[in-house]
């Protein structure tokens, strides 16, 4: 299942809606554009973002308000410590509120500014304790069965795999 498709499987709850880790990089699109009332946060101010903010920093949790749908996708990975992330995520949800995670469990190493972490999906529920989660997987951009190492080769020149990233959707209870 690709990224794109596990995407239509999601109802985000509407309302207010934080993109956390939204500063827009190349091609990477806005995710902002796709609420009516969406607030992006990032640690470096640039295009797509509205608050900078080290999401690991607990006054954020005291600083913004609450929110009905967070996103944090393929952010989780540059976090020093994505467990206060994750708290200070889980505190300025909205009971109810939905949650839409996305972090790599294979890909090559990568900056902004570093690069800490691979999770799995039991890695990611580990985080996220207030969290009932409707879908996780596995899910790959244009994976097929035979697909292993590549001849792409990350910036240090180490080989690496075809992209697969851990996907998760649900809401805090």
């Amino acid at each position: 299942m690709s990224v794109e498709a596990f995407e239509k499987l999601i109802t985000p709850k509407p309302g207010r809606t934080l993109i956390v880790g939204s500063r827009v990089y190349g091609d990477k699109e806005d995710r902002r554009k796709r609420y009516p009332d969406a607030v992006g946060v990032d640690m470096q101010a640039g295009e797509g973002v509205d608050i900078v903010a080290d999401m690991e920093d607990e006054r954020v949790k005291f600083e913004l308000r609450k929110f009905d749908h967070i996103e944090c996708m393929s952010m989780l990975e540059h976090c020093r410590r994505p467990w206060e992330v994750a708290e200070n995520i889980e505190a300025l949800l909205k009971q109810r509120g939905t949650l839409f995670v996305t972090v790599p469990f294979i890909w090559r190493v990568h900056g902004y500014p570093d690069d800490y972490w691979r999770m799995t999906i039991s890695g990611v529920k580990s985080l996220f304790q207030s969290i009932q989660w409707k879908y996780e997987a596995y899910s790959g951009r244009g994976l097929t069965d035979e697909d292993g190492i590549t001849s792409a080769r990350s910036t240090d020149d180490w080989p690496c795999f075809a992209r697969t990233e851990v996907c998760m959707f649900g809401h805090k209870v």
